[in-house]
């Protein structure tokens, strides 16, 4: 475990110093572009170099490094832990205000104002103060426009936190072809660009008619706080509101600060899910079978990541998995990685067989007994050299039931009584509604988790295929009947959320990233049978399947399968 967070803690330290340097791009060029001065150019170079290598630009950029630090703690937070399981609207709702939701809020919220008052400190604007010298009265006066623009700063963040977190998943995108960092971070930059300014339109319009109804509340709060006088025009009236502009400043720092979030968020997606190796047996670095069957959100899909990419390109890699273990000769490591990868199929095609209701799931099992495996014999409850027979194992059993029949018979009945009762409380139509399960969430749930499951497919499938030719000892075909069976069993279970008619209506998708997700894994693993199916075609008469397994691979055999 320590291996595990050892691997994420130095790739969120290395995203961390990318994402300060873009950061710090992004306020020189509006340092360069606030003090454009086309007709002086020299003096608007000068100006402009002395503010990036001034002391002031120095604070900003290490206050940039902090917000860096606390938006990877944010993110690593959420990419290490599993998915959390919300099946009920009730849970759903209660989700929302946990403990780290209502932390994470206030972050980002103090995230939003910061890089407000930061950017608008770049910009040389006067709004970097709530007070001002008053012009009729003597004393101080509430600059409302400063106030205006830091509590807009708030809001952005708790705006970008329901959009990001809260109201949509928080995942990883592994690209199909990884490119360098470099090449990925300057073909996103447009995209950034656009997607800041236009998405920021949005928050700002729902910010002004937030402060057109409930504006006066905060300004009477802060003037009384701190004694401040009221001398300007009040912002929560919309000629006022438009007539001093500031609403514009709110929408370009708005976009600033949604740039800067969607670059890091960017930068932080292009390091985490860059490939890495793991090698195929160590005694001192994580192995790819002890990756594969890590159930953290992060770990689980680099090792299945790397099963493929090893699979497709990494012959000498492929050449360990066909060897055997030297003594004994057993194929250690074929059997320790085909355990993990069925493991995953096996328990994602179970999902997908109780979300569509069928209670006869087909049950395979992950590994053949070979010939010379070690079996441990049962301990027995007497030593010495007589054996006492009021001890024996038998009478013990024997005893043991009969004083635990019972017991068990009057527990079991009680548990049958209490879930009888349970579901019919549950059927009622007002509690049936907050506490029922919701199978479109649940199926939502597990498709977002199927990226690893594509994965495991084409690993398996091309180490297969390429086993017909490398692999001298054969010990990847005495268990492709056992592959073969898992992924037509994934593929029937797919089947049944694909094809009109099998699938009750509550099962449809609406979501289209669930919806993108299902179509590539049902493409994906039909890809995985093509190649397994087509490689052994002239032998796959012989490879003992059973007759269900045989009839759903012949459209595969004739190329029909679409």
């Amino acid at each position: 475990m320590d291996v595990t967070c050892d691997i994420f803690s130095k790739r969120l330290i290395i995203s961390v110093l990318w994402n300060i340097g873009l950061q710090a791009v992004i306020a020189v060029m509006l340092v360069g572009f606030i003090q454009i001065d086309i007709l002086h150019p020299v003096s608007w170079i000068s100006s402009s170099i002395n503010d990036v290598f001034g002391w002031k630009m120095s604070i900003n950029i290490v206050l940039l490094g902090l917000v860096s630090f606390f938006q990877a703690y944010i993110y690593g937070c959420y990419y290490v832990k599993p998915l959390p399981k919300y099946f009920t609207r009730f849970s759903m709702f209660l989700s929302l205000f946990c403990a780290q939701n209502i932390i994470f809020s206030i972050l980002y919220a103090l995230s939003g104002y910061f890089t407000m008052s930061l950017y608008s400190s770049l910009a040389k604007s006067n709004f970097n103060t709530l007070k001002k010298i008053c012009e009729n009265y003597d004393g101080q006066c509430l600059l409302e426009q400063s106030l205006f623009l830091q509590m807009g700063g708030m809001w952005m963040g708790l705006y970008y936190f329901l959009n990001a977190h809260i109201f949509s998943p928080t995942t990883l995108t592994f690209p199909h072809i990884y490119q360098d960092k470099f090449q990925q971070i300057k073909l996103a930059i447009h995209s950034i660009l656009s997607c800041g300014f236009k998405s920021s339109i949005i928050p700002v319009v729902y910010y002004c008619i937030f402060y057109y109804f409930w504006g006066h509340k905060p300004r009477n709060v802060v003037s009384d706080v701190y004694g401040l006088y009221l001398e300007d025009k009040p912002l929560d009236n919309i000629l006022n509101l438009f007539g001093s502009g500031i609403w514009i400043g709110l929408w370009f720092y708005t976009s600033l600060f949604l740039i800067s979030v969607y670059a890091m968020r960017t930068v932080f997606n292009i390091v985490l899910t860059e490939p890495m190796k793991f090698p195929i047996e160590s005694s001192k670095k994580l192995t790819l079978h002890k990756a594969i069957a890590q159930k953290s959100q992060f770990n689980g899909y680099l090792g299945t990541q790397d099963l493929k990419i090893m699979s497709l390109t990494d012959t000498v890699r492929r050449k360990e998995i066909f060897t055997l273990s030297q003594p004994g000769g057993h194929p250690r490591n074929w059997n320790n990685l085909l355990q993990e990868c069925l493991k995953i199929v096996n328990d994602f095609s179970k999902e997908l067989d109780s979300i569509n209701g069928d209670m006869k799931p087909v049950e395979i099992e992950m590994l053949p007994k070979r010939p010379g495996s070690s079996i441990t014999p049962k301990s027995t409850l007497y030593t010495g050299n007589l054996r006492n027979m009021a001890y024996s194992p038998q009478l013990h059993e024997l005893k043991e039931h009969n004083k635990n029949k019972s017991e068990h018979t009057l527990i079991s009945a009680i548990k049958e009584e209490f879930n009888i009762l349970v579901q019919r409380i549950r059927q009622k139509p007002g509690i049936s509604y907050l506490f029922g399960e919701l199978t479109d969430t649940r199926l939502k749930f597990l498709l977002m988790q199927a990226q690893p499951v594509m994965w495991t497919c084409e690993g398996l499938a091309f180490i297969a295929a390429a086993s017909l030719k490398e692999d001298k000892y054969g010990v990847v075909q005495t268990d492709l009947p056992i592959v073969i069976s898992t992924l037509i069993n994934l593929k029937q279970n797919l089947d049944k959320l694909t094809k009109p008619g099998l699938v009750p209506r509550k099962h449809i998708l609406n979501d289209s990233f669930a919806l993108k997700m299902k179509s590539a894994l049902l493409s994906s693993v039909k890809l995985s049978i093509y190649k397994i199916v087509i490689t052994f075609s002239k032998y796959i008469h012989e490879i003992p399947l059973d007759p269900d397994v045989q009839i759903a691979i012949q459209p595969f055999l004739i190329c029909k399968e679409a």
